[in-house]
């Protein structure tokens, strides 16, 4: 029978167990908060350097047409003013670390059917990735990489770019924030078009250009591949802290619900010893009056 010391000591475990739980899903609603307004910026950002970028090739748009004749390029889709390998990459946003939920494990199987059917070349971003990989069985060749969960550490993030941009066609693989209790796995295409022509309506903004028109064109597409692949990251953050909320948020209702088990066994073993002292004392009382 468990004693009233071993419930005792049974509940405090719990109840520090669950203070921890709790501590770790304020932390994640914190960073959550954070890279939510990172997101946002990130895409108040894109949305000024793709418009300037509109602009110029809006008002430039017979030299450019002149530069897409002399490098032979008949599709607006094949534009790019920056060397490519002609390959075609697919990057897994994983995870340094767990608690995450099942994000990370179906993100990874929707990139690992991916990496399966198609002839590509493939990178993990992530610890968790890698080990998840390394265990599938798949003996595929990938580069390596890793960035910190809450933030964006830039020396690792430009090494990631610039292995990334020299890909004709780069694929990243992530959570997708839905709603604080929905995250999806889902895949986008860096070069979805990001530099086509879209005709700006009013007056034609002329610019002056240093050094060339071909650099500055070369410049707002690393730019806009850079920030694009920024704003999947942030968005790939927002999503597992999300997810970590709702998988620590299940695991204290759970541990709320194994407390409250314990208390109702104390307070039966309570009643147990208070029951046994009664009979104690009634069988005291007894035996002093048969004596008197």
């Amino acid at each position: 029978m468990v004693t009233k010391k071993e419930l005792t000591e049974e509940f405090n475990r719990v109840s520090a167990q669950k203070d921890v739980l709790e501590t770790y899903e304020e932390i994640a609603a914190t960073h959550m908060q954070n890279v939510r307004s990172s997101v946002l910026v990130s895409r108040l950002f894109i949305e000024e350097l793709n418009s300037i970028s509109q602009q110029v090739k809006s008002s430039y748009k017979e030299q450019v047409l002149k530069m897409m004749k002399k490098k032979k390029i008949k599709d607006l889709k094949e534009l790019t003013f920056i060397e490519k390998n002609g390959k075609t990459l697919y990057v897994l946003l994983s995870s340094n670390t767990g608690l995450y939920g099942d994000i990370i494990r179906q993100t990874f199987n929707l990139f690992l059917g991916l990496v399966k059917q198609e002839n590509a070349d493939a990178a993990i971003i992530g610890r968790i990735g890698y080990e998840l990989f390394e265990n599938s069985g798949v003996k595929k060749p990938y580069a390596k990489f890793e960035l910190p969960d809450s933030n964006v550490d830039n020396t690792s993030f430009k090494k990631i770019i610039d292995y990334i941009i020299q890909y004709k066609k780069v694929f990243i693989v992530y959570g997708k924030f839905e709603t604080l209790v929905s995250q999806k796995p889902v895949v986008i295409g860096l070069y979805d078009d990001p530099l086509l022509f879209r005709e700006q309506s009013g007056t034609k903004v002329r610019y002056f250009f240093e050094p060339s028109l071909d650099k500055i064109m070369k410049f707002f597409e690393a730019q806009i591949f850079t920030s694009l692949f920024e704003q999947t990251v942030f968005e790939s953050q927002l999503a597992k802290f999300a997810s970590r909320m709702t998988s620590l948020e299940l695991r204290v209702e759970k541990t709320k619900a194994i407390l409250k088990d314990i208390f109702l066994e104390k307070e039966k073993v309570r009643h147990r010893i208070i029951n046994k002292k009664q009979l104690e004392t009634f069988s005291s009382m007894s035996l002093w009056s048969q004596n008197g």
